[in-house]
């Protein structure tokens, strides 16, 4: 989990430096970064994600682009958590949910319906960011 909170701060502050940079961003080649869903592309979640690259792309005025791969493109949908950390796939669009087989505590961590506690999405994102879950998640 820290490893993808880590990725994921990294990826927001390349996207904050290179949207500062644009002018000179446009001129170099840019940046790409191999990311894998746990998702097959039928499903909206998939389609969350690939607006996540699309909206990185515009932010970096196109220095930052995200290859946006479905599941199973190169690993497993387990194994997104793995390969990020052992620098196959430069990031990963998961759910902690599935990280369970690492840290069952990880499950804590999650939102959405019955998530966390039984909490909705609103009290989820308020005990993460007020009450002390993001500390526990990373």
């Amino acid at each position: 989990m820290r490893q993808f909170t880590q990725n994921l701060a990294a990826l927001i502050c390349a996207s904050a430096f290179f949207g500062t940079a644009q002018a000179q961003a446009q001129a170099q080649a840019p940046v790409v970064l191999k990311m894998q869903s746990v998702t097959p592309t039928s499903m909206v979640l998939y389609d969350n994600f690939t607006f996540f690259a699309e909206r990185v792309s515009k932010l970096s005025g196109g220095a930052l682009k995200i290859d946006t791969m479905p599941v199973g493109q190169i690993v497993p949908a387990f194994e997104v958590l793995d390969a990020t950390n052992k620098k196959v796939l430069d990031g990963a669009h998961s759910w902690s949910g599935f990280w369970v087989g690492k840290n069952r505590a990880a499950i804590l961590c999650t939102g959405g319906p019955g998530g966390t506690f039984g909490m909705d999405t609103m009290d989820a994102i308020g005990w993460m960011y007020h009450g002390g879950g993001i500390d526990l998640c990373t």
